[in-house]
């Protein structure tokens, strides 16, 4: 869940909008890795998906339980291990546009859910970057760009792995994973801000504007929970995600850095100085570890 740091001015119209996310180890570009194959284009099938489009079955594999990236410019899309804080290049996003890369959110099955700039959503499957066209209607009123990601359902909700796509621009609002249909939930607690969530059920904002990161209230939109992190970069291009107990902030303008958050010693750590890109979307999925790895 990541983003360029603009927004498109669209009018909407809501109630109240309240003006209203660090381990070490050597940070350095050395810390990218990419495959023999790298260089390689990413296959260029392109499908379109109906609402009962095909998808991987597999529920959770261990790819599925780190972070994943997409760098501007490339489209690519990258697997980010925050144990060795390495990066492995997947393979470059094929879709069907000349619009970047803006935002993401990844499922439980290990497909991406990526927003590009001109508002359309794509499915990028994690394994290879093969891209599926979905219906979404890009640019509806207050969300012609947002922040994305998934955060598992409350328990006694549809079932076990169940999760529910957020997404937050000028409000918050879910999409139907099945229609692609939109529903406003409330105002934004941050304004501008990237979403991510957890699989226990936590959805978090982060606002590079501020540096604020806060839990939100599913089902109101309202900020629960206040934090504050040294990532503040009005200007620049961000992205963040949980994993571990701790959220991984991506910011940075020609190419980024990575900071560490950790909400129990409220401490910020940059981790990586540069990525040798820049990152423009993250996303863990609802299988990604909740607690700190032993």
């Amino acid at each position: 869940m990541a983003r360029r740091n603009w927004f498109a001015a669209v009018g909407f119209v809501l109630t109240a909008i309240a003006g209203l996310e660090s381990l070490h180890c050597a940070p350095s570009r050395s810390t990218f890795e990419a495959p023999q194959d790298a260089g390689e284009p990413a296959m260029v099938i392109v499908e379109e998906a109906g609402v009962d489009a095909a998808l991987p079955e597999t529920d959770c594999a261990e790819e599925n339980k780190l972070i994943y990236v997409l760098s501007s410019g490339d489209k690519a899309l990258h697997r980010f291990d925050p144990m060795s804080l390495s990066f492995t290049r997947i393979g470059t996003i094929a879709c069907p546009t000349t619009a970047d890369t803006f935002s993401m959110a990844v499922d439980r099955k290990g497909i991406a859910w990526v927003e590009f700039t001109d508002g359309r959503i794509y499915n990028v499957d994690t394994k290879d970057a093969h891209c599926t066209e979905t219906p979404f209607r890009g640019h509806q009123p207050g969300f012609s760009s947002f922040g994305m990601g998934f955060a598992k359902d409350d328990a006694g909700d549809a079932g076990a792995s169940s999760e529910t796509l957020f997404i937050e621009g000028e409000g918050l609002a879910r999409i139907d994973t099945k229609t692609y249909e939109l529903t406003l939930i409330g105002p934004a607690a941050l304004g501008l801000a990237e979403l991510t969530g957890t699989g226990n059920g936590l959805l978090y904002a982060f606002s590079v504007n501020s540096g604020r990161l806060v839990r939100l209230d599913k089902t109101t939109g309202a900020a629960l929970q206040n934090y504050r992190t040294s990532a503040v970069d009005p200007n620049g291009a961000w992205a963040f995600a949980h994993w571990g107990g701790d959220f991984w902030l991506f910011t940075g303008h020609m190419t980024s850095a990575v900071t560490r958050y950790s909400p129990a010693t409220d401490t910020s750590t940059v981790v990586v100085d540069d990525t040798g890109m820049l990152i423009v979307g993250a996303g863990s999925s609802t299988c990604a570890p909740v607690v700190p790895p032993r």
